[in-house]
């Protein structure tokens, strides 16, 4: 389940205290929903890139409270955690939608002033939207726009929605029932990604203990997480027609993060990463993508061209804990 920042709350509110207690707000919010399975918040890249520069109060911007040595440490690397490592909404990712390329979303009439990408991506992938509660209009578990957009006959349409949104853990309160019925759900989907594997990823063998594996991460939540992973292998391995697997060059093309082990942890563990394929051998699975606090491990046989998973899960032993 990702969240989508409200990029309509980066405003700067009166004073230093005031903006202070924004942050508090926000990274205690986060903090709260990460305990359902909250994968990650999808921050809209105008933002993203300026992020230690946005304004929260005159002359404080995030970086000045990230170096304000009256704001608590865990408070300040409890926000770093959140904001590096998931990747930002782009433009391409938002247009690359047919059905947003189709849409303009707003909060109020007439359309276009403002528009409201965030709220948007919401509405349409069903996600939460998450603000700074740095007005009074955020102070509220639901927020309301207007949807503009083409039918299938070309026509146009307007029609008023809503999204699920927090600002506080009171508003997320509101939500938990909702969050919960997500995850049950993730955990039948979980099931159908297993029945429609050589549908879902073509260029993918799915083996070992994937199947109960699956089952597991359903009933965690992290079912989309590893989807997402999954198809962006598929993507990559469907490019692969020459010479030998390039972990470099998927790294560079991917949002996945790939590597091997240490000698070290493959001498004392090597033998956790050794999975059966499908005609019965057993390889070692060294390499494998780290998201979050899970690991999958794959296996690439340069010969054949094939691309091999064989285990998703919590990370295995290491030297290093």
């Amino acid at each position: 389940m990702d969240c989508i920042f409200n990029e309509l709350s980066a405003n700067p509110v009166g004073t230093i205290a005031e903006a202070c207690e924004v942050m508090t707000q926000f990274v205690q919010s986060v903090g709260a929903v990460q305990q359902f399975g909250l994968r990650q918040v999808r921050i809209p890249e105008e933002i993203g890139h300026n992020l230690f520069s946005l304004s929260l109060a005159p002359d404080y911007a995030v970086g000045a409270w990230l170096n304000d040595e009256r704001v608590e440490r865990d408070l300040k690397d409890r926000f770093r955690l959140i904001v590096a490592n998931p990747p930002l909404l782009t433009h391409e990712e938002v247009e690359a939608s047919t059905l947003f390329e189709q849409s303009v979303f707003c909060l109020a009439k007439p359309a276009g002033t403002p528009e409201a990408k965030g709220f948007g991506v919401a509405y349409l992938r069903n996600n939460m939207l998450l603000s700074l509660l740095t007005h009074s209009q955020w102070n509220t578990q639901q927020v309301q726009g207007w949807h503009w957009y083409l039918d299938e006959t070309g026509q146009e349409q307007t029609a008023q929605v809503n999204v699920r949104h927090f600002a506080t853990t009171n508003h997320l309160e509101q939500h938990i029932s909702w969050i919960q019925q997500q995850q049950e759900e993730g955990l039948q989907r979980s099931g159908e990604v297993w029945d429609k594997r050589t549908e879902f990823f073509t260029h993918l063998v799915l083996c070992g203990d994937v199947q109960k594996q699956l089952k597991k991460v359903g009933m965690s939540n992290h079912l989309a997480q590893i989807i997402d992973r999954l198809r962006a292998l598929d993507a990559f391995a469907s490019r692969w027609k020459t010479g030998s697997f390039n972990v470099d060059q998927l790294n560079a093309e991917t949002n996945l993060r790939v590597s091997g082990e240490s000698n070290s942890t493959m001498s004392r563990f090597g033998a956790e990463r050794r999975f059966k394929l499908p005609d019965g051998r057993r390889e070692v699975f060294e390499k494998h993508v780290k998201t979050g606090d899970l690991r999958f491990h794959f296996y690439t046989d340069d010969k054949e061209r094939k691309v091999y998973v064989g285990y998703i899960g919590p990370h295995l032993s290491t030297v290093t804990g």
